[in-house]
């Protein structure tokens, strides 16, 4: 609990968390406002693609703005941006003026203000926390993110049911707001610096992503993994759920064992402390082949919802190694757009796997495709963390530089 003792981190772990609860009531809000308005299923596919694109083509841009500017300045900007796209949509509902256009439109600016914000925010955790406290503060970020799950969807479906998605998407813009006034109140000393050319510091950035072998190689094995077996699984998942399974139930029991998972993958990284750090996020991921070998042979909820939080519980505490492996590796003043560079990689891989998931299923069936991912999932584990630059890794190796103006009262 040592790092909640810190007056910074409290700043941003609450402004996180009330952004995560916005962040997942939005998407239900969003849906259901544009089938209010007569759009069909495309449209709200369109919609949530308008963010996702949007996001992934400013993110580099975001990354090198997260190490020129305040890190603090450029969250608060970003929620203020993030702010006005909510409450304009809101309002937009509320008085009964929305067009279907008008909220893809809007979702695209709202896409573009996150890109700003996630890089930002990924650096600024390294300058308010000690770096022996940056695992510890990295999973209460990710509690504070598993909790918010089924809050702000149970949140989002409420409001929209009750009071109509335009309340809703006004209630998110207040989180944006909140977290907004949260991070104002943060007193620190940036490291972020302005360079001498915007596209010279892009190509800073990329040089610090490839400088080190194992960010790489990490980045590129978890991109295609979301490509090739995540993707799929969900996607392929309610699908066999509705016709061989029993239907929407069996399915949300299999994405609330994940999401329990993931819960206690974060508070398990609490007390994490491997001594080969990357090698144990090998070892953490290569149980979660399971759920696919079990969804490809229709197996029952009882082995698939387990298996499920048995995934959630990898991913969340691997993602928490690896989060405090950058940070405390990559130099502070090119967290940001080293960041950016490893999530532009994952977000597009994600939605191409969507996208994908269905056809290759309908040529190759679907039991083969998920047994393909269970099986690159185990082959590509075992190669890439059996790589010398990633067994070789290790907290203690890494000098650690205490963060500027870490208050603690």
């Amino acid at each position: 609990m040592e790092a909640l003792r810190e007056r910074n981190f409290r700043l941003l772990f609450g402004a996180r968390a009330i952004s995560y609860v916005g962040t997942y009531l939005a998407p239900i809000a969003v849906a259901f406002a544009i089938l209010d308005l007569g759009g069909s299923a495309s449209e709200v596919g369109l919609a949530f693609a308008a963010w996702t694109l949007a996001q992934v083509v400013t993110l580099a841009f975001g990354g090198v703005i997260g190490d020129r500017l305040p890190r603090r300045a450029v969250m608060i900007a970003s929620d203020a941006a993030s702010f006005a796209v909510r409450a304009v949509m809101g309002l937009l509902l509320v008085t009964g003026h929305a067009q279907v256009w008008q909220l893809i439109v809007l979702q695209a600016l709202g896409g573009v203000s996150v890109a700003f914000y996630s890089p930002a925010s990924y650096g600024l955790v390294r300058e308010v926390v000690r770096p022996e406290l940056l695992q510890q503060a990295n999973s209460f970020l990710a509690i504070a993110r598993y909790a918010a799950f089924p809050l702000g969807a149970a949140t989002g479906g409420t409001l929209v049911a009750t009071v109509g998605a335009g309340a809703a998407l006004l209630f998110d813009a207040g989180t944006y707001g909140a977290s907004a006034l949260l991070l104002s109140r943060l007193r620190v000393d940036s490291l972020a610096r302005a360079g001498e050319s915007f596209l010279r510091e892009l190509r800073e950035g990329w040089s610090a992503f490839v400088e080190h072998q194992w960010v790489w190689v990490i980045c590129l094995w978890i991109a295609l993994y979301f490509l090739i077996t995540y993707a799929p699984f969900f996607v392929l998942g309610p699908y066999i759920a509705k016709h061989s399974m029993g239907g929407a139930r069996t399915w949300a029991a299999i994405v609330t064992g994940e999401g329990i998972g993931s819960l206690l993958g974060s508070v398990t990284g609490l007390r994490l402390r491997p001594r080969r750090p990357l090698v144990t996020v090998g070892w953490l991921f290569l149980p979660t082949a399971v759920q696919s070998v079990l969804l490809a042979f229709h197996a029952d909820v009882i082995l698939l919802a387990p298996s499920a939080a048995l995934a959630g519980f990898a991913f969340a505490s691997g993602a928490v190694v690896w989060d405090t492996a950058i940070q405390r590796t990559i130099a502070p003043e090119k967290l940001a757009r080293v960041s950016a560079y490893g999530w532009m990689g994952a977000m597009v891989f994600l939605p191409a796997g969507y996208a994908l998931a269905g056809p290759i299923a309908s040529v190759v069936g679907m039991r083969a495709y998920l047994l393909f991912g269970a099986c690159w999932l185990v082959a590509s584990t075992v190669y890439v963390y059996r790589l010398p630059a990633i067994r070789a890794f290790s907290y203690d190796a890494v000098p650690m530089e205490s963060a500027p103006a870490a208050a603690t009262s």
